[in-house]
């Protein structure tokens, strides 16, 4: 598997955990409120990726940790 630089990888666990949940709230409330059509399914499929991600990134992060304790 490639890797990535840190500082990229870091903005990018910071976008997953912290950018698209606040992004996903921000809409469900806007379109709640303003009865914007398909605002529950946007949030399903929208909630759905990020957990997604989620799961990458961890998955992504408890390898690269067992690598590098084996390192040293």
């Amino acid at each position: 598997m490639p890797n990535i630089p840190q500082s990229v990888y870091e903005w990018l666990r910071w976008l997953v955990a912290i950018v698209i949940p606040a992004a996903i709230v921000l809409y469900g409330v806007i379109g709640h409120t303003l009865n914007i059509p398909y605002t529950a399914e946007v949030l399903t499929i929208a909630g759905a990726v990020d957990t997604f991600l989620g799961a990458i990134f961890g998955i992504s992060k408890i390898s690269y940790d067992k690598k590098r304790k084996g390192a040293v």
